[in-house]
């Protein structure tokens, strides 16, 4: 069972996905081993926001958008509520470095079901490497 966050999700679902990246190798223990993915609710609005951004710098089009938006949607992920780790989120974001709030309702996320989470966010790794249940795709 793990936590993901949007640069992983983002690294599955993103038009011409790499899937040899450390990210998908990640997906593919994961639902081999029919592991649970969980993560808060706002890592669907982050990967939306991200899926429009890349149309709008040109990365890719609004059709291959669509399409990552419709796996997005599908993916094997189970939903919690922002609202009830937003606290612990907000206490982890001032005891490290005022990170953002959102980076650490992922880690909020995690640390109170007792799983790992799993990021591909360099910033985030640097500010809870240290933590023995956070680690990057691939480990």
């Amino acid at each position: 069972m793990a936590v993901v966050d949007a640069s992983v999700v983002i690294d599955w679902i993103a038009p011409g996905a790499d899937p040899t990246s450390p990210s998908m190798k990640t997906l593919q223990q994961l639902t081999r081993a029919n592991d649970s993915l969980v993560a808060p609710e706002l890592l669907y609005v982050e990967c939306a926001s991200a899926l429009v951004a890349g149309v709008r710098r040109n990365r890719w089009t609004g059709i291959d958008a669509d399409a990552a938006y419709g796996l997005l949607m599908r993916l094997p992920v189970k939903s919690v509520s922002d609202r009830r780790h937003l606290d612990r989120a907000w206490e982890l974001s001032r005891r490290y470095d005022n990170h953002p709030v959102y980076d650490m309702l992922y880690a909020a996320t995690a640390e109170a079901a007792g799983m790992v989470l799993i990021t591909a966010d360099e910033t985030l790794l640097e500010r809870l490497g240290n933590l023995g249940w956070v680690r990057r795709p691939g480990v």
